[in-house]
């Protein structure tokens, strides 16, 4: 083999290895929406805790849907993500609330 072979060989090799998922999509779409499409699927796909039982056993059934693996717990949340920041903050408000009320009683 010629040297230059071997020069094309390594650098055809040196192609980016840590495309993530969004690599299925090759040189289209944009850099932008390729790298957000990854972010996206990585949060879906990371662990993620059971608001019941407290597991890392949380998988998305549905866009929307929650479900604990181990104790069977179903629940609404956001379509990427089991909890959305609005979600987030109406929680927080209800407590606010509750412990307003409970220091009025």
């Amino acid at each position: 083999m010629c040297a230059l072979g071997l020069v094309v060989d390594i650098m055809a090799s040196k192609g980016s290895s840590n495309t993530g998922s969004a690599g299925r999509f090759g040189a289209r779409y944009g850099r932008v929406a390729r790298r957000r499409v990854s972010d996206i699927e990585s949060d879906t796909n990371d662990d993620h805790t059971c608001p019941d039982c407290g597991t890392d056993a949380v998988d998305r059934k549905g866009t929307g849907i929650w479900q604990c693996g181990k104790c069977g717990y179903k629940y609404a949340g956001g379509a990427y993500r089991p909890s959305t920041p609005g979600g987030e903050a109406v929680t927080r408000s209800i407590r606010t609330a509750l412990a307003e009320d409970e220091t009025e009683a």
